[in-house]
């Protein structure tokens, strides 16, 4: 969520790395699955379970948000309420 990091880093932008090659070793600001030599080898098959899934979830549904809660954004982004939705299939 850091801005000299991100452009418009709480702005839901997926193509913001498309053309962006990815570092060698993985990036130096998400560190999910560990770094080096003992990084996590299930890494490639998680993030591709990762996408698929919110492949579906973006596609196939359409998401409504149901109004109240807080957003903070200290140090990634919390909702300490919660986030709620309401997920509607589309037509």
């Amino acid at each position: 969520m850091n801005p000299k990091v991100y452009k418009e880093p709480s702005v839901f932008n997926p193509w913001r790395w498309k053309g962006t090659p990815e570092p060698v070793g993985g990036s130096k600001n998400f560190l999910a699955f560990g770094g080096g030599v003992r990084q996590c080898v299930g890494a490639d098959f998680a993030k591709l379970q990762m996408s698929i899934f919110l492949h579906c979830l973006l596609t196939k549904y359409r998401w409504k948000a149901i109004s109240g809660g807080t957003m903070v954004f200290h140090p990634g982004l919390r909702f300490p309420d919660g986030f709620h939705t309401h997920l509607l299939p589309k037509d």
